[in-house]
């Protein structure tokens, strides 16, 4: 919804947060009671506990008052009365100071001969508080300082780090050693549940003695000091970074488990990162579960959600995110509304949520933050009965890590590189990250799979392929078995390129795509000029698509329909100056007169199913238009009926689980405005029920209210009233 129609209509909404019930509610919620027993009936670790809480400890002891008044009683009751059912609790820090009396590490001296981690251990176990471990490892000022051989070393040297306010130690020096010897140490010394190992990737590219030595001796070469992903040395310096911090992982859950059986989750933040914290996907296999923290708002969050579902070994996964703007912010809590909205997305994906909160330098916790946590904790908990099971989708988006850079980059010196990451320019991410935004906002019922997790194609009908930089022969022949079985592929622009073919390159989907690459098409300013009659009409007025880049110049092969060309600027922006040069408009870059002849759009049956192909990223572009063509060209495709179909404004996201085991399909609406307070909508739903089977009942929930239904087609079919934030619906079947 824009801000104008926001405007026109907020004087009939009411803020949440300003209602007298519920500045009654937060003013009588207890903060800090003393209750001495553990709940009746505990959840099971990790599978139903999705209220989860860590407070940031980073915190040294340079001044006698840091940590001094740490009170671990106070602390945990305050937490549990909040109504979480974990606490994820520092064992030591960035700062590299330990809270527990090790004989390995360094203590943190205002602790003063007390063990803060033993206490809080204590009272989560008084208090019926499931305990995780948070560890961490790299990010270490201790050892920055203290020990120089264990130093992250940039390619432009330690002063760049200077600068800052973190110290980094690098994985294959001596620090390896320590931080294994000092998890043994804490998972002998405590009994808890679980561990968390945070900043577990390379701040950068190392060039330290020990990463140069062990790629000389493994590889017989120098380590490369030039950004060149058509440099076979580069790529294989890539790959060995990525080898050493999973092996690092591995070793690191082989000495917890080694002790106790307990899960171990790996910070994964890092999985929607670029190449240069050197994380595979294939840490997942380090990990009970998949966890990491993010702070990019609700889009940010639906996808990271999803993209977890695909990667987790076991469910549910984690979701953190802090309770405050960003990790930078100490005191600006988020606007309520805003909480309740991005608290939800985990929730309506079957997700665990940790919020993070920062203690107060002295060791003390702010106890009114607690009374706004506690509601939004007390408003999911009431949906948790009825989460799991299986999402459901028609279409996959397809993410691959491996493609996570940006090929302009080529030929850079490495030290030119830090401060400089810029995931934006990753084209690749750049298209997930549209393609989910349209199908969210278009209804369409969607997940994520990803190069690690291809083995789920199956359970889609149709897979978008958007600018994949790197495939390989084998994933080439999933997606090949997938369309000759009836699946819908969309790829766009580079993706299955392979450009070390020889004696040229071609596409590895060649056969599928209906088009033979030929190179590269313009440069600041392309278009697709429309031929197909069915999408002129879904552009008019318009006759053109513009896109601002280049297109791959293609040959079109028997069989394929060429539903668009590419067309170049009637001048040439890259020759356009001030003086002297030749333009259609001084400001633009209108089309030429004459399409182009160069296929842009093509669709093509193989086998039982078809295959679309696009230039360039359609699906990369925040225009309308873009977003009509990909989701008409999909609709084409795509048979009916669909998982699911959804009359509501596009800020409602919905998702689908099936829980065959109760013979039930949970139906969760999340509204996503984006200013808030958010304006309650209503919503009609048409779910598919499995084959053969017919419904029996749909029930509003928490309260299991029944709703009405009725069949429309092969979907039953129900209405919501306008709901504000969260609305959740069981379909029960026979």
């Amino acid at each position: 919804m824009d801000r104008r129609t926001f405007n026109k209509t907020i004087a009939g909404g009411a803020m949440w947060l300003t209602s007298p019930s519920v500045r009654a509610a937060m003013a009588a919620a207890p903060a800090a009671a003393a209750a001495e027993e553990t709940p009746a009936v505990r959840p099971k670790w990790p599978e139903q506990v999705y209220r989860r809480l860590l407070v940031d400890t980073h915190v040294p002891d340079w001044d006698p008052v840091l940590l001094s008044r740490f009170d671990a009683r106070d602390y945990v009751d305050t937490i549990a009365n909040a109504d979480f059912q974990c606490l994820m609790q520092y064992a030591i820090s960035c700062a590299g100071l330990c809270l527990w009396p090790t004989k390995i590490g360094t203590v943190h001296r205002g602790m003063k001969g007390r063990d803060y981690f033993g206490e809080v251990m204590n009272e989560c176990k008084r208090r019926g508080l499931y305990r995780v471990a948070y560890f961490h490892v790299v990010w270490d000022n201790w050892g920055y300082q203290f020990r120089p051989q264990w130093r992250f070393r940039p390619a432009e040297g330690d002063e760049e780090v200077m600068k800052g306010r973190y110290g980094y130690t690098c994985i294959n020096t001596p620090a390896r050693d320590y931080y294994l010897a000092l998890v043994r140490e804490l998972v002998s010394s405590y009994d808890f549940e679980g561990i968390f190992n945070d900043m577990i990737l390379w701040p950068g590219v190392c060039y330290c003695e020990y990463c140069t030595a062990r790629f000389r001796k493994e590889q017989n070469a120098e380590a490369p000091r030039v950004v060149d992903w058509d440099d076979p040395l580069w790529r294989t310096f890539q790959s060995c970074r990525q080898r050493w911090m999973r092996e690092f992982a591995e070793e690191f859950t082989q000495t917890v488990k080694s002790v106790r059986s307990i899960t171990v989750e790996h910070q994964y933040g890092t999985a929607l990162s670029d190449w240069r914290t050197g994380v595979p996907l294939e840490m997942r296999d380090a990990c009970d579960f998949v966890g990491g923290d993010f702070y990019g708002g609700a889009a940010q969050f639906s996808l990271v959600c999803k993209t977890f579902y695909s990667l987790s070994p076991k469910r549910p996964f984690e979701f953190m995110t802090s309770r405050t703007w960003d990790l930078t912010d100490f005191v600006t809590i988020k606007p309520v509304e805003e909480l309740r909205i991005e608290s939800a997305i985990p929730t309506v994906h079957s997700a665990a949520l940790l919020f993070i909160d920062a203690i107060n330098p002295d060791g003390t916790i702010n106890h009114d933050v607690y009374r706004v946590l506690k509601m939004m904790n007390d408003s999911h908990a009431v949906y948790e009965p009825y989460l799991g099971g299986e999402l459901l989708g028609d279409v996959a988006i397809y993410y691959d890590k491996e493609s996570m850079y940006d090929p302009s980059q080529n030929g850079t010196p490495v030290e030119q590189l830090r401060g400089k990451s810029d995931v934006s320019k990753v084209v690749h991410l750049e298209g997930v990250v549209g393609a989910a935004r349209i199908l969210r906002e278009e209804h369409i019922p969607f997940g994520v799979i990803t190069n690690v997790t291809l083995d789920q194609l199956e359970n889609y009908r149709a897979v978008i392929v958007p600018s994949v930089l790197e495939m390989t022969p084998e994933q080439a022949h999933h997606f090949r078995n997938f369309v000759q079985n009836g699946g819908v592929l969309y790829a766009s622009g580079p993706t299955s390129l392979d450009r070390f073919a020889k004696p040229e390159p071609r596409y590895l989907l060649e056969d599928l795509f209906g088009v033979r690459y030929r190179g590269i098409l313009g440069n600041h300013v392309t278009y697709f000029s429309v031929m197909d009659a069915e999408l002129k009409k879904t552009i008019w007025p318009q006759h053109e698509v513009i896109q601002k880049g280049p297109m791959i110049h293609a040959e079109a092969l028997a069989g394929a329909e060429v539903l668009a060309t590419a067309t170049l600027p009637f001048a040439d922006p890259a020759g356009i100056h001030a003086i002297g040069s030749r333009f259609a408009q001084i400001i633009s870059d209108p089309p030429a007169l004459s399409p182009g002849t160069n296929p842009a759009l093509v669709i093509h049956t193989v086998g039982k199913g078809k295959v679309i192909w696009s230039a360039a990223g359609l699906e990369s572009s925040e225009h309308a238009v873009n977003a009509k063509v990909l989701v008409a060209l999909l609709r084409r495709a795509i048979p009916t009926p669909w998982r699911f179909e959804l009359d509501a404004h596009p800020a409602v996201e919905m998702t689908l689980f099936h829980q065959p085991e109760q013979s039930r399909l949970l139906a969760g609406l999340l509204n996503m405005q984006s200013i808030t307070p958010p304006i309650p909508v209503a919503a009609k739903v048409r779910v598919s029920l499995p084959s053969g089977r017919r419904v029996s009942s749909v029930a509003l929930l928490p309260d299991r209210k029944p709703l009405k239904f009725d069949m429309a087609g092969p979907y039953v079919q129900f209405s919501l009233e306008p709901f504000e934030i969260l609305a959740m619906a069981l379909v029960q079947y026979v």
